[in-house]
């Protein structure tokens, strides 16, 4: 960056002695009548043209040459009188740091709110000759000092370099001063004149504390903060992640971006403001989008939490030069594909979705919005619960509420890898019909630390003229988690941490896909999904350089995007077309839904004062989804083995368990391996399988299908609880207090811990048996701690009465039970307390006498200090007080 002084060193050398004069004439001596200065719009201060980080500042009214004006006087100070130039230094540290000094300026802004920045900031109003030192400098003053804009003051106090644990660099200023006078008003500082990218990484050091503007049409590149901090970070145009760069090579572009960002924040600290700044309007409808843009930023120039920010002195006026779209770009063709990442769908409520039941149905609310709006005919999902389709099925209900009943199906995967969330798919059987099973890899190269989730493949016929594809639903490693050695072969290279294990995985997806082409005879295949690697980025090349298109390269370079990350721009969700299908690829676009969107109106609520949700598409998940139009050729019809059954996921040793619902076509064998080590062969016209385990535990079950193609399989897990006989457990632990069958949806739990000591509850599960079932229809793990004596409360989601439930309640549809339904809780696999007996169904309720479960309260007696486990039958009189129907006044106090 390139001073006014630096270009004009006559007028900085006349300005800087008459500036010096001035200090001198009523510094330690005594009191002075007037100080000499500099008074000019373009050259008083840091001024003059604009250059890379160039500048003009002034002291009062502007003139069209250098002058000497009077300035007001101030007393003798009681500190040695230091120019601000001289406090700031040449470097990015105070040659007088430690010091008690006394400093006068001009006030050029001021925060001193209890929630702003707690003080005021001041410019020297005359440049020294120094280009390296700066002429403002921030005034921490938390009492709240009587100044005003334009007041001529002098401080007194001790030089900080202020700097937060985490910062690399500090912030020079003057703390807790112990003098603050006002010497005069109504002067002025014209801001110094900066602009994007700067020349060095250090260029704005020289401005630290001047107010300063930048005139020049500015690019929102990052929201992420603003409902958090009130900020967002402006860059000169569009700031690209380096392997996602339209034309720079990534080395180049990391040297860029580092030259071209700044934060404009709000002058606050306080966390989640109300309101949000900077947003286009007041309601809900309110948005700032990364690709906003603004000119004229105009503000002081501070360090803090590790970047340059200008906190505002005028209102910045932004424009909305990315609008949002409201559906995504026509792709053409007779079918449209696309993939969707969900940002964690969960049905188990506090797990890695929605942390409450209001979370929740406002998140299925926003994605129902999205996929309407995507209207695809095959959609892969990513991120979903990866519980055998169970929160699938919620999704798919809702959708079908919005878009009309049987719109949408989706494909039963079973469950898919090791990982809590699974790829899966959905379908309008309207437009295509499932060809065969779904196919999961299980290449073991595909695994990788920290588990596997796997791609799944589906064979999908179009039923307009029976063409066939492979639609491919793909979610490569993360980039984040990163390995604990800094030399491991997994560690962040440029390209994200586990690049080499992307790579590893992309190979195995290869030749994977490739042995469906072989087996199946279908070489048109569509590759979907998040695959966690920019478009420059060596997994992706594994697969273009094998043949396949990366359907984005279709777009014009600056549309190639899907995601926001610090900042920059680009695409980890992508469209992969086999060579065969590239011509009856008809288009693609993104819908930037998400991605540039400010993660502040997004479903959840914890935090939010000024809370912007609408039901609407956007920001309902963090990535943006993908679209690609098909127009298929026609193909003969073929047979494909197909396989569906219902497989349980839960069950107790000693208890059989049964697949049921089993239907098995165009097969010639049909086998389930229990995973226990049997395997048992069945008769393809089976319609159903039962096995008894031994022992708890976990186990994968796999029905196979053969015939002439690709075999057809149905996955699943299944946790065994140890067997039990009856009666109290082995000691004292976790049990069941309260038991609420109210009317329609008033159903609640409370565990009690009657410990001395608080309860890790990771180790415990609620599951509740609907209708003499031995397979958990809802299940609920805990997470948090129990203190000794407390209780939990589990609510319904949907609890209908007024009462009002303690912030620590848990909503969770395990409560869905009615008076016949029975509910256990499990510490470690291991069920330690009952209600009702599994695999009994009682008929309308559990009665014992006069006493019964439906449309009751029940408690449980006081003399009763641990589990028990009903056996063959359950006396539910023996352990428990019964109140009438809707009685919640016990909740929450045993």
């Amino acid at each position: 960056m390139v001073k006014l002084k630096q270009q004009y060193p006559a007028l900085s050398a006349m300005v800087a002695g008459a500036f010096a004069l001035g200090l001198a004439a009523c510094g330690g001596g005594g009191a002075s009548s007037s100080e000499s200065a500099v008074a000019s719009g373009s050259s008083a201060g840091s001024s003059g043209a604009s250059s890379s980080a160039a500048a003009s500042s002034a002291s009062s009214t502007s003139a069209s040459s250098a002058s000497s004006v009077a300035l007001p006087a101030c007393a003798t100070p009681t500190n040695p009188l230091q120019a601000i130039t001289a406090v700031q230094g040449s470097t990015d540290t105070s040659p007088l740091a430690g010091q008690a000094v006394a400093v006068r300026g001009v006030v050029t802004a001021i925060f001193q709110a209890d929630t702003q920045l707690k003080g005021f900031f001041i410019q020297q109003p005359v440049a020294d000759a120094d280009p390296l030192t700066s002429e403002g400098l921030f005034i921490y003053a938390p009492s709240a000092a009587a100044v005003a804009v334009g007041d001529y003051v002098q401080v007194e106090g001790s030089v900080v370099e202020y700097k937060a644990s985490s910062d690399t660099r500090a912030l020079t200023e003057i703390s807790a001063p112990t003098a603050i006078s006002v010497c005069g008003n109504g002067l002025s500082i014209s801001p110094v004149a900066l602009s994007l990218p700067l020349t060095s990484a250090d260029a704005m050091e020289a401005y630290e504390g001047m107010l300063v503007k930048f005139e020049q049409t500015l690019t929102v590149t990052d929201v992420s903060d603003l409902g958090h901090y009130g900020s967002v970070q402006l860059s000169s145009g569009r700031l690209w992640e380096p392997y996602n760069h339209p034309s720079l090579s990534a080395s180049a572009a990391t040297s860029a971006n580092v030259l071209n960002r700044m934060i404009l924040d709000d002058g606050s600290t306080k966390a989640y403001p109300n309101p949000i700044p900077y947003l286009s309007a007041r309601d809900t409808s309110g948005t700032r989008r990364v690709g906003d843009t603004v000119a004229g930023v105009a503000g002081a120039l501070t360090w803090s939490s590790n970047a340059w920010r200008v906190h505002p002195s005028a209102a910045p006026a932004f424009v909305a030069s990315n609008p949002r779209s409201t559906a995504p770009a026509s792709v053409g063709g007779t079918l449209k594909a696309a993939h969707y990442n969900l940002e964690n769908f969960f049905t188990t409520l506090g797990s890695r979705g929605a942390a409450s039941s209001g979370d929740f149905t406002r998140q299925r609310a926003k994605l129902v919005e999205a996929i309407a709006g995507i209207d695809a005919d095959v959609l892969a999902l990513i991120e979903t619960q990866n519980d055998a389709g169970y929160s699938l099925d919620n999704l798919v209900t809702a959708l079908n509420a919005k878009m009309g009943a049987g719109t949408y199906r989706y494909i039963d995967a079973g469950i898919a890898g090791d990982d809590e969330i699974t790829s899966a798919m959905i379908y309008k059987p309207a437009k295509v019909s499932p060809v065969g099973n779904a196919q999961i890899i299980t290449d073991t190269n595909f695994a990788v630390s920290g588990g596997i989730r796997p791609s799944i493949a589906q064979r999908f016929a179009a039923l307009s003229n029976g063409g066939m594809f492979w639609m491919v639903a793909n979610h490569l490693k993360s980039k984040g988690s990163c390995p604990s050695s800094s030399s491991s072969v997994e560690a962040d290279y440029g390209q994200g941490c586990w690049n080499a294990s992307r790579v590893t995985q992309a190979k195995a997806l290869r030749d994977w896909v490739a042995s469906l082409v072989s087996s199946s005879g279908e070489s048109d295949v569509l590759m979907m999904g998040d695959f966690n690697a920019y478009l420059n980025e060596d997994p992706l090349a594994v697969l273009e350089s094998a043949g396949y298109e990366a359907v984005l390269r279709r777009l014009p370079a600056e549309q190639r995007y899907s995601y926001q990350f610090d900042g920059t721009t680009g695409a980890l969700d992508h469209a992969f077309a086999s060579s065969s299908l590239k011509a009856q690829l008809s288009g693609i676009s993104v819908w930037h839904i998400n991605s540039e969107e400010p993660e502040i109106i997004d479903y959840t609520t914890a935090s939010k004062t000024d809370d912007r949700y609408a039901v609407s598409p956007y920001r309902g998940s963090d990535h943006d989804p993908v679209v690609v139009g098909l127009t298929l050729g026609a193909d003969a019809a073929v047979a494909a083995t197909t396989l569906s059954a219902s497989v349980p996921s839960t069950g107790t040793a000693g208890t059989a368990v049964s697949i049921t619902n089993l239907s098995a076509s165009n097969g010639s064998s049909l086998s389930v391996s229990w995973g226990d080590g049997t395997t048992e062969s069945l008769a393809t016209t089976a319609t159903g399988a039962s096995h008894t385990y031994a022992a708890a535990g976990s186990y994968s079950i796999t029905l196979t299908l053969t015939g002439s193609g690709l075999p057809a399989k149905r996955i699943s897990t299944i946790k065994i609880s140890a067997a039990s006989t009856g009666g109290t457990t082995s000691g004292p632990d976790l049990f069941f207090s309260e038991y609420i069958e109210g009317t329609s949806n008033n159903k609640a739990l409370e565990i009690y811990n009657p410990l001395s000591s608080s309860v890790d509850l990771s180790a415990y599960t609620v599951r509740m048996y609907a209708n003499g079932g031995t397979t958990a229809t809802n299940s609920l793990t805990l997470s948090g701690s129990l203190a000794a004596g407390g209780t939990l409360i589990i609510r319904h989601p949907s609890f209908t009465s007024t009462y009002t439930f303690p912030a620590s309640a848990i909503s969770s549809s395990v409560t869905n039970f009615n008076g016949d339904d029975a509910v256990t809780l499990e510490k470690s696999g291991a069920v330690i307390d009952g209600i009702g007996v599994l695999g009994v169904d009682p008929g309308v309720s559990w009665t014992s006498g006069s006493v019964a479960t439906q449309d009751k309260t029940l408690r449980r007696k006081a003399s009763v200090t641990q589990g028990s486990i009903p056996g063959t039958s359950w006396d539910v009189a023996a352990e428990w007080d019964v109140y009438d129907v809707d009685s919640f006044g016990g909740l929450g106090a045993r």
